[in-house]
């Protein structure tokens, strides 16, 4: 999995050159947060990159210095035309920007944008230049923790199939600003999860559970569980049914 990290840091140290480096996390849910927190700890550990993050797209646009190099925070935010919007708005203030791993279900360019995509599947036939890097939070660390029996359930509330009992949606409770530890904790609290939140999944995986993970709305979890899950963590499923149990 490093590999494909190891891309990334590449392309971010020949493109920033002594140029200023900002980072605009994507906004959004807690599950963005862990994003975020696999992100800031990658922007950390390249060797002679230092970076500035911003808070909104707004600083962003009032930055207007044409030799800085902007990163864009990855995600499932692409299915948007809020993301696009905010690319379309700020793209013009930097030399080049590169956007984080990220699903997409349309093709897109900018000029001097790096897109990275963040399946091998899906993303990649709507974006067929975009290279791959695994989802951002993937680069934190495996999470250690006691093992605990029992089964918890995380999933969307918006879902159109039945909700089991005891169901905790528990990305609506955060941001990407927020922090990722009582996030980790909650979902550390069982031995089995359930899921159709692939961040949710994806904490799973850093703390070595059994996961059942499910269909979203869109490809996501399944191109991201083919490309970044499966043969690089055990015990975790895919199951094409939405049916719970």
């Amino acid at each position: 999995m490093r590999k494909e990290f190891f891309l990334l840091e590449n392309i971010i140290k020949n493109t920033c050159g002594n140029d200023k480096v900002y980072y605009l996390p994507s906004s959004g849910n807690w599950g963005e947060a862990l994003t975020r927190y696999g992100t800031l700890k990658f922007l950390r550990s390249i060797g002679g990159v230092e970076y500035t993050e911003l808070k909104s797209y707004h600083e962003a646009a009032e930055l207007i210095q044409s030799e800085n190099l902007l990163i864009l925070g990855g995600g499932g935010n692409w299915h948007n035309e809020g993301a696009i919007q905010i690319l379309r708005n700020i793209h013009q203030y930097f030399r080049a920007i590169i956007v984080l791993p990220s699903t997409y279900q349309a093709n897109h360019s900018f000029p001097n944008t790096v897109f990275f995509s963040r399946d091998r599947y899906d993303s990649k036939a709507s974006m067929p230049d975009a290279p791959f890097c695994h989802d951002m939070a993937f680069y934190i660390e495996p999470i250690s923790s006691v093992k605990k029996s029992g089964t918890g359930y995380f999933f969307s509330t918006d879902s159109q199939i039945e909700i089991p009992a005891g169901n905790d949606d528990i990305i609506l409770k955060g941001s990407h600003l927020s922090s990722i530890y009582p996030f980790i904790d909650t979902i550390s609290q069982y031995g089995i999860v359930h899921t159709d939140r692939l961040h949710v999944a994806i904490a799973g995986c850093l703390l070595g559970q059994e996961v059942h993970l499910y269909p979203g709305v869109d490809f996501q979890n399944k191109a991201v569980y083919l490309s970044s899950i499966e043969g690089y963590y055990d015990n975790v499923y895919f199951h094409e049914t939405a049916n719970k149990g």
